[in-house]
């Protein structure tokens, strides 16, 4: 029976070695991480915003900056779990037709840190995207966002339409998704810190590669970047153990339909992330016109990453307005 006993005993630690082996990635120091993904354009400040209580909020966040500061600017804001470094090849393309370009880590993600009372929501967020507005003396913007991006770049526009000159919308994130909660248990501080240290790097690749909608277009690069952001100190801690915020009565749906800055609207037809409902949702609740919304039949979630030159179409949009 000791034998047994014995021999299980071996078996399961046997195991539990192998899990660890396979699964269990610790963080990154942010000064290494920061080293290998900090640009030439790269700024980083603090900032303040206020909770819903007023009181004072600071938190650390990184932003890129490209193009002459006399130019009309325009602010593009990533998705979840990506970095500025998503629209970089977008900014180049929009400098070099004339504008200024600022790329902004949101809360919690890329090399921006996170509040200290775990918090988030469009609305934070579209008051940091105010704050460092304000800290740059911009007073009018161009924004727009992928994703999560996306969503936050129409509460922003709602929030404050005389600092909007247009808003573009990519898979983004419509007013009817509800925000998804997770466990209570894996939000506290122990639990959290053990969980989100298994996350390999292959089961990260195969999630980006649903994002995509050709996946031999996802490159090694690109999933280190991803990978090797995630994994700067905290972060996978501090996304896991996020709350969202009540938002104001302010309802989403009359925020969306009470922007009358010039909109645009581009989805990947094969996103399995946001299903184009959503696109259809967007066209015919602000009721868009033809040359107001674009749809590619080939590209995923991630339309401006998977296929830079999509930058044309936004293009064509702001030369239009």
């Amino acid at each position: 029976m000791k034998k047994w006993l014995k021999r299980i005993v071996i078996v399961l630690f046997s195991l539990i070695l192998l899990f660890v082996i396979i699964f269990y990635r610790p963080d990154l120091k942010t000064s290494k991480v920061k080293s290998l993904y900090l640009t030439e354009y790269s700024h980083e400040v603090e900032l303040n915003i206020l909770s819903l209580s007023g009181s004072s909020l600071s938190i650390d966040i990184h932003y890129m900056d490209l193009g002459n500061p006399s130019l009309p600017v325009i602010l593009l804001i990533h998705g979840a779990f990506s970095s500025s470094h998503t629209f970089l090849p977008w900014a180049l393309d929009l400098v070099d037709e004339g504008y200024r370009v600022i790329l902004m880590d949101l809360p919690y993600f890329g090399l921006s840190g996170a509040f200290k009372d775990h918090i988030t929501s469009y609305r934070r967020s579209s008051e940091v995207v105010n704050a460092l507005i304000n800290h740059l003396d911009i007073t009018k913007i161009h924004i727009g966002g992928n994703s999560l991006g996306g969503a936050v770049s129409w509460f922003f526009a709602s929030e404050y339409p005389s600092k909007i000159e247009s808003l573009m919308l990519i898979d983004a994130v419509p007013p009817l998704i509800q925000n998804r909660t997770i466990s209570p248990i894996l939000k506290t501080p122990v639990v959290s810190s053990f969980i989100s240290q298994f996350t390999p790097r292959f089961l990260l690749k195969s999630i980006l590669k649903t994002a995509y909608g050709d996946p031999k277009a996802l490159d090694e690069t690109t999933i280190d970047r991803y990978y090797t952001i995630l994994r700067k100190e905290r972060t996978r801690q501090n996304i896991l153990r996020v709350t969202y915020e009540d938002e104001p009565e302010f309802g989403y749906e009359d925020r969306l339909l009470s922007i009358q800055a010039p909109i645009y609207v581009m989805w990947g037809e094969k996103d399995s992330w946001i299903p184009l409902d959503a696109y259809n949702y967007f066209i015919s609740t602000l009721d868009l016109p033809s040359s107001r919304h674009i749809s590619f039949p080939e590209l995923g979630h991630v339309p401006m990453e998977e296929l830079p030159s999509t930058v044309s179409f936004y293009i064509l949009f702001l030369n239009g307005i």
